[in-house]
């Protein structure tokens, strides 16, 4: 019976290991993700780059996958984020 406590922890030790790479993985994959995010506003606000060319500066091989991205993060396009968008006025 020792024998099977020593292989199960040695399972939970291998999966806690796999867990923490799994979390380091999604960790690097969330702040690259912000970083591009944080780059494409820049250059939407900053630069008269199209948003064609932002995309692919930044790396996404489809300028309509960029701008899915952008909206989902964001809230709104790219083309109103660079434009000023419309303000959310909440009712009170």
């Amino acid at each position: 019976m020792a024998t099977a406590t020593g292989q199960m922890a040695e399972s939970e030790a291998a999966v806690e290991v796999a867990n923490r790479g799994i979390d380091s993985s999604y960790r690097t994959f969330a702040n690259t993700n912000e970083q591009k995010l944080v780059e494409a506003e820049r250059q939407l606000r900053y630069t008269t780059m199209s948003i064609t060319q932002i995309a692919y500066h930044l790396g996404f091989d489809d300028p309509a996958y960029f701008s899915r991205f952008f909206t989902r993060q964001v809230g709104v396009s790219p083309r109103a984020f660079r434009g000023g968008g419309e303000e959310v006025i909440a009712d009170t």
